[in-house]
């Protein structure tokens, strides 16, 4: 048989293997998701009419008159944050902003409609919280009287600014040296006793103080270095301490039952009312001792001089104060310091007072302060500032003044100090006389100020006296001051601060929590 006539079969062949269809798109956009596609038709449709939307954007975008308690209309109107491209542009155009709300507009101008800004003060007057003034402090008190309660006169009172002739104590009892004379008058029941003469050899009387722990006692210094201690109950002299040197004596500090006491040699010396002799003595100061002030828990004693330096001692580094390493801190200034004072409420803050040609108020740190570093709070007054007294029931700070003047070299400085051997008719004492400062009247000459602390704003101040206040002294209540005036012979008090109701305690966040 014929193979060409055989009977057709299945074939075996294997077929070509078919050629993969490549895919031709219709157009470019076929080649992206329909995402991508809008996007990219919205962007181009914005670039082809971006010219015919400029007005209608400007229109949006204007208002008549910008109101701070609504926000401001978008800057434009067709959302052009969609893609970076987009962005850009409009970024470049000033269409887009970072911020999602904004309380200003920058399109339009400050609306100068008078009638609708009359509107505008008057809710803000509406909303505005009334300055409540506290009860206790200065303002609600000294500020709203101005005047003294209280006029008191005081005969031959020490002349010298850093005397301490007038003292109050525990008892309500205030005590003043007229001359070679004490005197003290029991407030409460205004009965006054004559407590003590002077001999005549004995000197004059320099500094009196009431003991604290012992509201009977009364301790007298005088310009020879004698020392007296008497009970005021029995009118009797307790002690009698004479200083070998017989210099004078300056500033006097209790601490229980010891006594510190200054003296013109730059000594200071501390004793007991029950022992005869002296317990210890500092040998540091190069100048006369003006101020002396024991912190309330008895753990520091602050003492400053002539020169301006002012030191503190630890009282708790071993038994005896004069001991190694008693030394804590000391602290210059440039003018002579009388006025110390320990804040009751915050024990490391110690406030100095400086005189002329100084005339400014330091608050030092004593925990962060560091020996020669500067103050933590400076005062500047161009006045002298005779003595200090923080308030036990707010955050306030009283000074009193003398004179004040004008430094020729500037607001902020010194006059020069020159060494004694100078010659009155040398250069640079002339020199120095033509930048010393001038003296003048100013609104702080012999008042009685209150500095709000820490923003140090001048709370109140009045012309206490007509000459420049001696010194000043706080009550037991710690509402009232006596101050004292050697031109005048007078003493006035004043009612400065308040004491807080018990009703007025702020209410905390804590109170509204409760621990389970």
């Amino acid at each position: 048989m014929d193979n060409n006539n055989a009977i057709a079969g299945p074939s075996c062949a294997t077929p070509a293997p078919t050629r993969k269809r490549a895919w031709v798109p219709g157009s470019v956009t076929n080649m992206y998701s329909a995402a991508k596609r809008r996007r990219m038709s919205f962007a181009d449709d914005v670039d082809g009419h971006f010219e015919d939307h400029t007005p209608e954007l400007e229109a949006a975008g204007k208002v008549n008159v910008a109101d701070r308690f609504i926000s401001a209309p978008q800057d434009n109107v067709i959302p052009l944050q969609t893609t970076p491209r987009t962005r850009r542009i409009a970024k470049i155009f000033g269409l887009v902003d970072e911020r999602i709300l904004k309380y200003t507009d920058t399109n339009v101008e400050a609306s100068t409609n008078s009638f609708l800004g009359r509107h505008r003060f008057n809710y803000h007057q509406l909303l505005k919280k009334p300055h409540k003034v506290p009860s206790t402090s200065a303002e609600a008190h000294l500020g709203a009287r101005k005047q003294f309660v209280l006029a008191l006169d005081g005969p031959g009172i020490p002349s010298d600014l850093f005397a301490y002739p007038i003292s109050w104590s525990a008892r309500n009892s205030i005590a003043v040296a007229c001359g070679r004379d004490v005197y003290y008058q029991n407030l409460d029941t205004r009965a006054i006793s004559h407590l003590f003469k002077l001999p005549p050899n004995r000197g004059k009387l320099i500094t009196i103080e009431w003991a604290e722990k012992d509201p009977n006692m009364l301790v007298a210094g005088t310009s020879n270095g004698d020392i007296q201690l008497w009970d005021t109950d029995s009118a009797a002299q307790v002690r009698r301490w004479q200083e070998e040197a017989f210099v004078d004596v300056g500033g006097m500090s209790w601490c229980d039952k010891v006594l510190a006491v200054g003296l013109g040699d730059g000594i200071i010396t501390l004793y007991d009312t029950r022992a005869q002799d002296p317990i210890g003595r500092i040998e540091s100061h190069k100048d006369k001792v003006h101020g002396l002030r024991w912190r309330h828990d008895g753990n520091y004693l602050a003492s400053s001089d002539q020169q301006g330096v002012v030191q503190l001692w630890d009282a708790r580094a071993s038994k005896e104060l004069t001991a190694d390493k008693r030394y804590r801190s000391k602290m210059k200034h440039n003018a002579p310091v009388k006025a110390l004072a320990w804040c009751p409420w915050k024990p490391e803050l110690l406030a100095t007072g400086t005189m002329y040609p100084d005339g400014k108020i330091r608050i030092w740190n004593i925990n962060t302060t560091p020996a020669a570093a500067p103050a933590t709070h400076t005062i500047a007054l161009n006045t002298s500032v005779t003595s200090l007294l923080w308030s036990p029931h707010c955050k306030e700070l009283l000074s009193t003044h003398g004179m004040s003047w004008q430094p020729r070299a500037g607001a902020t400085e010194s006059c020069p100090t020159l060494p004694s051997d100078v010659g009155p008719n040398s250069r640079a004492r002339r020199m120095r006389d033509r930048e010393r400062p001038v003296s003048v009247k100013t609104p702080l000459t012999n008042s009685l100020t209150v500095h709000a602390y820490p923003s140090l704003r001048r709370v109140v101040s009045v012309p206490a006296h007509t000459g420049a206040v001696g010194h000043s002294c706080l009550s037991p209540d710690g509402t009232k001051v006596f101050t004292i005036c050697p031109a005048e012979e007078a003493m006035k008090m004043w009612q400065v601060w308040g004491v807080a109701d018990p009703g007025e305690k702020q209410e905390s966040v804590f109170d509204k929590c409760t621990i389970r």
